[in-house]
């Protein structure tokens, strides 16, 4: 019996520790492999003012950030960005904010502006 609770123990420590997710991290539920849709529309010049919409698909992931309340988002295509997320799944940072929909769905938009135009990007991810 001794010998039994010694390895149900151990299995325990696997388990707990051997993990790449952190055990009881709220943000576990947000990670994952995700495919993102970018919609990103521009506009600038002064006359003629020139409108430019496109959008564009692309796979990342979400995972851990470099702080406790941080997740990173890459882009198979390059790119990462770091976000503040709190326990309602509201993100900041970047010149960007939104929020998770659910824990299989993001949407955040960034803002990019000056004085000759300017530059909205909104992104959706859903997880696969």
């Amino acid at each position: 019996m001794k010998l039994f609770k010694q390895f149900l123990l151990l299995g325990f420590c696997f388990i707990l520790f051997g993990c790449q997710k952190k055990p009881f991290d709220y943000r576990n539920k947000f990670l994952g492999d995700y495919t993102f849709v970018t919609h990103v529309h521009s506009v600038y010049g002064i006359s003629p003012v020139i409108i430019h919409d496109t959008t564009y698909t692309n796979d990342g992931k979400i995972w851990y950030g470099s702080d406790e309340n941080k997740v990173s988002i890459s882009f198979s295509g390059g790119g990462t960005s770091e976000f503040t997320i709190y326990e309602d799944g509201t993100l900041e940072g970047n010149g960007c904010s939104g929020e998770f929909e659910s824990t299989t769905k993001v949407k955040y938009h960034c803002g990019y502006y000056s004085p000759g135009g300017s530059t909205t990007n909104t992104i959706t991810g859903t997880k696969k």
